[in-house]
């Protein structure tokens, strides 16, 4: 108990993305957490994105009627922007793991709410290459779907799902080739056979082109349907 005082004496509780002094000890402050854009009810039943106009006439995006997607349903908490974006930022590329656990509570919530968890019976990262890993010493999605296969008390499987080829970072691509650069990146475990239904974890959702290529590669070995689970979903800006 003494050592913790001291510790707060020395390293006062602070906002981790403004670094406002907090009175309490907590991830972010009030304000950064009520600047996250949520994502909200008004979205495509498949993929997430914001539906614009009659979204209760229109339940699909253009982009999933043009181009079906092998996973059912994508959702996540926050939209790609402000402060939700920073928070993903810092805790991918700066390995601010309360940040990572912070954002496995949001993604749980949304979870709870939208998806069919009573089938869920496996939670697995969308893996980086095995090189990427190394290089860069962490692995986001794992980190999330650990977490939030811990709040789910549903069984975390982190090797279900292999990436088999180095592939260039998809957003520096345009979308067209986002699909080509993903298309048989990925192999899945038989030891997923006997799974029905497994929840898919990363860390941002863009154009779906990845989560597609990992939900068909989990399907390969029999599972029959594929969610998928992101912190932060990136604003939709190119239709099929």
């Amino acid at each position: 108990m003494l050592i913790h005082h001291l510790a707060h004496l020395l390293y006062p509780p602070a906002c981790l993305l403004c670094h406002v002094p907090l009175a309490v000890e907590r991830v972010l402050c009030e304000a950064c957490r009520q600047a996250m854009p949520p994502v909200g009810a008004a979205a495509c039943t498949r993929c997430g994105a914001k539906l614009p106009g009659a979204f209760d006439a229109v339940r699909e995006c253009a982009s999933c009627r043009q181009r079906p997607l092998a996973f059912e349903r994508a959702r996540a908490p926050w939209h790609y922007l402000g402060p939700a974006k920073e928070a993903v930022r810092q805790f991918k590329y700066h390995q601010r793991w309360r940040l990572g656990r912070w954002l496995a509570q949001g993604m749980a919530r949304v979870a709870i709410q939208e998806l069919p968890l009573e089938d869920v019976t496996a939670v697995l990262p969308i893996p980086r290459h095995w090189l990427k890993r190394r290089l860069q010493g962490c692995h986001p999605a794992s980190e999330l779907a650990h977490h939030v296969a811990e709040l789910l008390h549903k069984p975390h499987h982190p090797e279900g799902l292999r990436r088999t080829r180095w592939t260039s970072t998809q957003t520096r691509l345009p979308w067209p080739r986002r699909f080509s650069n993903v298309r048989n990146a990925f192999q899945a475990s038989r030891t997923l056979t006997s799974h029905r239904t497994v929840l898919l974890i990363d860390d941002v959702f863009t154009s779906g082109a990845t989560a597609h290529a990992a939900a068909l590669a989990v399907k390969a070995v029999g599972v029959q349907r594929v969610f998928v689970l992101t912190a932060a979903r990136a604003p939709a800006t190119h239709a099929w």
